[in-house]
């Protein structure tokens, strides 16, 4: 069977060609069906979750802050904000009373561009402000949470009374799924609550946090953004077309959890068993290697104990310049990033954390990268094979696992969930 790639003009990604005697399928989130998105949208705005409609929640409002999150996420933001708007002016809420805080964790900041696309329409209309982590004078401190951790966000979100938080919900690799309080923590917080969550999503293994909402990451960052005043949620589900079919309002877990029954739903392919090879693309995770692993994350609950796992992304910004120590320390055994960071020797513990993640599948599956954006040396640092296309890398995937090697091949692998049906001794385990 030929397998294309959803990446355009590149040649590294010239169509492969997998026997039909290996392959055991093509795994991609099912697109069923006509939808109605302005329907879909209109009943999540009159049918908020654990809160009452948004147009009565802002009714003693006066200044309302809207967090929103940045060019890597695909949050279809031009489409919710005029629901939003008509909630806004049914409060009686001016222009002038309504701030936009680009929520987006550790990332670079966004270009105009980038910034007229995220908002579309209403760039010029609200106030539009960036949130950076690193920048202290910019941050406030809301308080403490159970488990001690210092919680520091924007000071945006104490000078407005009412905080909203606009997002999408995909299966994630810290967070179990993206959405609800994640646009506060990690969006618009500061170093303490980033390296928290991220380190101790680290020392478990995908399968154990990604498709589980309920895990401690997520409940610790509800707590904190509980304490940082996010009020209500505008949280969409898409499918792998992009096409918008659930739209969840409303207080910041209900809402929120609803809207991950749905995500698992929409987003879930069910594999006969674990593959010997995995062959993914990251989109649409595809800006750099800091996006991109998440192919690898989805891949990693795909693939067998020692398999061989290829990752396929186009990654032009290279590997990650906000984490530049993901290069400097580059690959090492798990436990060995783990002693690193236990004995202090590693200041910038958010990249670690993504080395450490990376770590733990390299640890246990061979893996191959194709990648126009990063070189062999840049590859090879960070502990992956190096294929110049993904004929190449299927080649060498075959050459390590044998003629009779069973094939999987996953779509949409930055968003994709995984579920294989697999005995005990195949299963990844840290």
């Amino acid at each position: 069977m030929k397998i294309d790639f959803p990446f355009i003009g590149y040649e590294a990604f010239a169509p492969v060609e997998v026997p039909d005697s290996n392959l055991i399928g093509v795994f991609s989130p099912p697109v069923d069906g006509d939808v109605d998105e302005a329907a879909v949208l209109a009943s999540g705005f009159a049918k908020p979750i654990g809160a009452t409609r948004l147009r009565d929640a802002l009714r003693t409002a006066s200044r309302v802050l809207m967090l929103v999150d940045d060019s890597t996420r695909g949050t279809r933001v031009p489409r919710i904000l005029p629901y939003v708007a008509a909630e806004l002016e049914a409060a009686g809420i001016s222009d002038e009373s309504v701030t936009i805080l680009t929520a987006q964790g550790t990332h670079r900041r966004m270009n105009e561009d980038e910034l007229k696309r995220k908002v579309g329409d209403f760039y010029g209309r609200f106030t539009v402000h960036q949130h950076d982590w690193l920048d202290e004078t910019n941050l406030r401190e809301f308080g403490h949470t159970s488990d001690g951790t210092r919680v520091t966000a924007n000071r945006l979100l104490a000078e407005h009374d009412f905080v909203l938080g606009l997002g999408t919900i995909v299966p994630h690799r810290v967070k179990g799924f993206s959405g609800g309080a994640k646009i506060a923590f990690p969006g618009v917080a500061g170093r303490e609550m980033m390296e928290r969550n991220q380190w101790e999503a680290s020392l478990r293994m995908s399968e154990t946090v990604m498709g589980h909402p309920d895990n401690p990451m997520r409940l610790r960052m509800e707590e904190a953004a509980r304490f940082a005043a996010l009020e209500y949620i505008v949280n969409l589900v898409s499918d792998a077309a992009g096409r918008i079919v659930g739209c969840f309002t409303g207080d910041i877990v209900a809402a929120h959890r609803e809207g991950c029954k749905l995500s698992h739903r929409v987003h879930a392919v069910h594999l006969p068993g674990r593959a010997d090879i995995v062959l993914t693309d990251a989109h649409p995770a595809d800006r750099d290697f800091w996006q991109s692993a998440k192919g690898m994350y989805s891949g990693t609950m795909a693939v067998r104990r020692g398999g061989s796992l290829i990752n396929i992304a186009p990654n032009p910004e290279g590997v990650a310049d906000n984490h530049p120590n993901m290069l400097e320390i580059g690959y090492r055994p798990h436990a060995e990033i783990v002693r690193m960071v236990e004995r202090g020797e590693i200041q910038d513990v958010v990249g670690a954390a993504v080395l450490a993640d990376v770590a733990q599948i390299i640890d246990h599956a061979d893996c191959i990268m194709v990648s126009p954006g990063i070189n062999r040396q840049d590859t090879e640092r960070l502990g992956l094979r190096y294929a110049e296309t993904a004929q190449e890398a299927l080649d060498m995937a075959f050459q390590r696992q044998g003629n009779q090697a069973r094939v999987a091949v996953l779509r949409f692998g930055g968003h994709v969930l995984p579920v294989a049906d697999a005995p005990a001794e195949q299963r990844l385990t840290a």
